[in-house]
């Protein structure tokens, strides 16, 4: 609870910051702008630099934002999504490998990468994996797995039910949310 007040406290830090940075020449306006009315110098068009001032200001910091989010935030946490879902395709690969040589899946974590083990499952960094061992009851009552897996920056939750298609968690977001808590709670 206390890292995550500060994590939070951390970052409104960072973007207080870089708004004070994006408005600095506003700031200054204004404050030319105070200084005038407490000296009593009637400078016509003060206000109207101000005001011109902080427009613009508003609209760099628009751009910025608009930059930020759109090719910087999103585009990472794609890339941070394709991982996990490359790591439940190589956990896959990994326990049809291991079925095929001793007749059954093997169960692994929630484990936070790196991690490696003798059979193949290779977990990058910050990524977390979960690997069920269970049974099909729909299907004959033959064994199967259930893979998960994120990544700690990410947004969605890749898994895989036995059958090697991977996808995201599933569309309810409270069984999504709750997946995604179990994973990062049992590896901290």
């Amino acid at each position: 609870m206390i890292v995550e007040i500060v994590g939070v406290a951390l970052i409104v830090l960072v973007y207080l910051c870089l708004l004070v940075l994006l408005f600095a020449p506003t700031l200054y306006a204004v404050w030319i702008y105070i200084i005038g009315w407490k000296v009593k110098i009637r400078r016509p068009g003060l206000l109207r630099t101000t005001v011109t001032t902080f427009l613009i200001n508003a609209v760099i910091a628009y751009f910025v934002a608009h930059l930020a989010y759109d090719y910087f935030l999103e585009t990472q946490v794609a890339e941070k999504d394709a991982l996990a879902i490359k790591t439940v395709e190589k956990a896959v690969d990994s326990q049809r490998r291991f079925f095929a040589a001793h007749g059954r899946y093997y169960a692994v974590g929630p484990v936070r990468g790196p991690y490696s083990d003798e059979n193949g499952t290779i977990v990058d960094k910050d990524l977390i994996l979960q690997v069920v061992p269970g049974w099909d009851r729909t299907g004959g009552g033959r064994e199967t797995f259930e893979a998960y897996a994120l990544h700690i920056w990410g947004k969605n939750v890749a898994l895989s039910k036995g059958d090697g298609k991977v996808t995201n968690a599933p569309a309810d977001p409270e069984e999504s949310a709750r997946m995604r808590a179990k994973l990062l709670k049992n590896t901290k």
